[in-house]
C-alpha cells in the first residue's frame, strides 16, 4: 500500500507540472468552452476532468458525421469563415495546434475577443519556431508524428513566444497571463532515456514522445478578457 501511495503521489506531482492540465484545473467553474479546430474534441474531455459540468463546443472542417458526440459541433473553415457564435458566450477558448495550419490566424483575433465572456480565458499552443532546425525524418515523416516543423506538410509557418504574445494581446485584445515553453521538467530524465532506447529499437513514436517534452517542441500563451469588457 505504501508503494502504491508513493507512486500515486509521484504521478500527481508530475501532472502538476504539466502546463495544460494545470491551467485547466485553475479555471473558475467554466460553463461553456470552445475548441477551435477541435478534431475529436480531446481538450473538452480534459477540462471535464476538473469541471464536469462544462459544455463543449467545437468547430473544424470535419464532416458533421465525423464530429465527436460530446461536442456541440459546427463545420467552419477557419481560413475563410467567421465564428458563428453570440457575443460574450464562452468562458474558455482552446486554440491548440491549429494556428500553424492557418493562412492568417490573426483574422480570428477580433472574433475570439467578441465571443469570449468578460473574465473568460484562452489557451493557445503551437509548435516552437525552433522545430524548424530539428532533424527531419524525410520520406518517413508520416510515421509517428512530425519531428521537424515541416515534416507535417500542412504546417505553414512556425511561431515564436513573442508572436504568441502579440496574437493574444494585440489581435485578440486580451490581457496576457503566461507565455512559455510546454515542458514538464519532472519528465525530462525519463524522456532522455526513452529517446535513447527508441533509437536502439527504432521506435519513432517513442522518440517523438520523449523529444517533444525534453526539447520544448511546443510553446503556449494564456490570456483573459477584462471583466468590464462586455460587447
Amino acid at each position: 500500500m505504501a508503494k502504491k501511495g508513493n507512486k500515486d503521489a509521484l504521478y500527481r506531482l508530475a501532472r502538476i507540472a504539466e502546463v495544460r492540465p494545470r491551467f485547466f484545473r485553475s479555471l473558475k467553474n467554466p460553463k461553456k468552452m470552445l475548441e477551435l479546430g477541435c478534431g475529436h474534441g480531446p481538450y473538452t474531455l480534459q477540462v471535464q476532468r476538473y469541471h464536469p459540468d462544462v459544455k463543449g463546443y467545437g468547430v473544424d472542417i470535419l464532416d458533421p458525421s465525423q464530429a465527436p458526440e460530446h461536442l456541440d459541433y459546427q463545420r467552419v473553415d477557419l481560413n475563410t469563415e467567421d465564428l458563428p457564435y453570440d457575443d460574450d458566450m464562452f468562458d474558455l477558448i482552446v486554440f491548440t495546434h491549429v494556428m500553424e495550419h492557418l493562412e492568417d490566424p490573426t483574422r480570428l483575433g477580433p472574433q475570439i475577443h467578441r465571443i469570449l465572456k468578460p473574465g473568460g480565458s484562452i489557451f493557445v499552443e503551437t509548435p516552437n519556431w525552433t522545430t524548424m532546425f530539428m532533424p527531419s525524418f524525410g520520406i518517413q515523416r508520416h510515421k509517428g508524428g512530425p519531428h521537424n516543423f515541416f515534416d507535417d506538410l500542412t504546417h505553414l509557418r512556425p511561431c515564436t513566444k513573442q508572436g504568441l504574445y502579440e496574437f493574444v494581446s494585440r489581435h485578440c485584445n486580451l490581457k496576457v497571463g503566461k507565455v512559455g515553453t510546454v515542458r514538464n521538467w519532472f519528465r525530462v530524465p525519463l524522456d532522455l532515456v526513452l529517446m535513447a532506447v527508441a533509437m536502439i529499437v527504432r521506435k519513432r513514436t517513442w522518440f517523438n514522445f520523449g523529444m517533444t517534452n525534453a526539447f520544448g517542441w511546443a510553446i503556449y500563451c494564456t490570456g483573459t478578457k477584462a471583466k468590464d469588457d462586455a460587447i
